[in-house]
């Protein structure tokens, strides 16, 4: 998800129907210039090398979702069709979290995330943490730092009442929202964490626009 104001103008966007690099590639209408999903850069136009500002989300099921932000607001927008999902694709053996710092990113394989759950990580200079959930095939990326400290965080066997992962940082004991990133338990609680810029991404995909991008193993 980007913002869509670039270079002092506020944009709207479609679609080419054209894949670079396997990645969507997207039209502003108020320029012209075409812009690449994956980074949010634009390669042609006008607009040719400018950047879109990426904004954190999380892809997850609406029930978790609604459970989480139960006054939240609906975009109408398509029925579910063709585009709902990859046929051939192996969730585990061909997708993983790219997270992206500082204009650099670096891959977490779903598979490799799957024996670990929860990853403590340094990236580019920021202290980071992955979870990831069996249940829904769904990762989040967090930064590890907080009021000046860097926390480092472990899976709880507990789960919430709504039957959400719950971890735990072992400075002080809290309890996190994997989901949201608040402490809902102890010391810190009401803090968040900061959102990290991540997405999922085809393992090919990353590859293909960051081939020198580091892998976790």
């Amino acid at each position: 998800m980007y913002d869509r104001r670039a270079n002092g103008k506020v944009l709207s966007f479609g679609h080419t129907g054209v894949l670079h690099k396997n990645s969507f590639v997207m039209y502003d209408r108020q320029t012209g210039s075409r812009w690449v999903q994956v980074t949010g850069e634009a390669e042609k136009g006008p607009l040719k090398g400018q950047q879109l500002k990426f904004i954190p989300s999380t892809v997850t099921t609406w029930a978790r979702w609604k459970q989480s932000y139960p006054n939240t607001l609906i975009l109408p927008g398509y029925r579910r069709g063709a585009f709902i999902a990859y046929k051939g694709i192996d969730y585990y053996e061909d997708v993983g979290l790219s997270v992206v710092v500082k204009f650099q990113a670096k891959l977490y394989p779903f598979l490799r995330l799957k024996r670990s759950t929860i990853v403590n990580d340094q990236f580019n200079g920021e202290d980071l943490f992955i979870i990831y959930s069996h249940e829904s095939k769904i990762a989040t990326a967090w930064s590890r730092k907080l009021n000046g400290k860097t926390l480092t965080f472990k899976k709880m066997t507990e789960k919430d009442d709504e039957g959400n992962i719950l971890i735990r940082d072992e400075q002080t004991g809290s309890s996190w929202s994997w989901l949201t990133g608040e402490a809902v338990e102890g010391e810190l609680k009401g803090q968040r964490l900061k959102q990290l810029s991540y997405h999922p991404i085809l393992i090919e995909r990353f590859h293909a626009f960051y081939p020198n991008g580091p892998v976790f193993r």
